[in-house]
């Protein structure tokens, strides 16, 4: 039985958190434990953890707000990690039941997983978020006028191909913990918003030789509506220093899981 750890990044929204705590507690697959990542250390998430009665076991894990280190706290979880397959998501992205167990389905260690996620309604939103129901159906999605449905409908049967085209984003994706270890995990480098935490580990994964799989159909999540500032100029920066990074074409990120330098 494969041993899974679920990374959840957070941010102060304690409502959103519980939601998709709610959707991993029900869960087919139940050989998993959480760790929270909070980019921050605020003591209303703290308690909340703390007084928290779910099934499986959960790690919180905090650093001092000084602005974005995303990639410094993802690295922390990982460090204690000991289990096969590491999914990362966002603490906004409610799950579909199968989610866990079909990443576990495809799970090959020389195999990067991921998928996309379906934007919600502010409306569909607002119901999950004030009614005990997890995941929206078709009907209600297409009454309110949901984005990108498709990445919602559940097709367990259809087949998975390897793709020479991967775009990986930072809420949706499921690595093996050995594949982390190769490219030295996330580059604390980035300390901008974009690309940092996916784009960046992508073109690594790819330079180390994985093959990556699209579990589009198989591994379904839905993305609780919210306003997103302007981050164009941090996204420039990140973009700028993506760039510089593969024209060098190191593999195993210099300031990563282990300090390099």
């Amino acid at each position: 039985m494969i041993n899974v750890r679920i990374i959840i990044a957070v941010y102060k929204n304690i409502p959103f958190l519980q939601k998709v705590l709610d959707s991993l507690e029900f869960q087919t697959y139940k050989n998993f434990d959480v760790a929270i990542v909070e980019d921050g250390d605020f003591p209303a998430m703290k308690a909340y953890i703390e007084n928290s009665s779910y099934t499986f076991p959960i790690l919180h894990y905090t650093q001092e707000d000084l602005g974005f280190r995303k990639n410094r706290i993802l690295n922390v979880a990982l460090r204690d990690a000991t289990q096969e397959l590491i999914v990362f998501i966002d603490g906004d992205c409610i799950l579909h039941p199968k989610f866990i167990a079909n990443y576990v389905k495809f799970y090959d260690p020389k195999v990067v997983l991921f998928a996309k996620r379906v934007d919600l309604d502010q409306k569909t939103s607002q119901l999950l978020l004030t009614t005990t129901q997890n995941n929206p159906s078709i009907w209600t999605m297409l009454k309110n006028k949901t984005k990108r449905i498709e990445d919602g409908i559940y097709l367990p049967f259809k087949p998975v191909k390897t793709t020479n085209s991967p775009t990986l984003i930072g809420c949706n994706m499921g690595i093996p913990l050995s594949a982390l270890k190769t490219i030295n995990g996330f580059d604390e480098d980035y300390e901008n918003a974009g690309y940092g935490e996916d784009c960046d580990i992508e073109w690594r994964l790819q330079k180390a030789g994985y093959a990556f799989k699209n579990l589009k159909f198989h591994v379904i999540q839905y993305h609780l509506y919210h306003e997103r500032p302007d981050r164009e100029d941090e996204t420039a920066i990140s973009r700028e220093k993506l760039n510089a990074k593969k024209a060098i074409g190191q593999v195993a990120c210099i300031n990563g899981l282990d300090k390099l330098a």
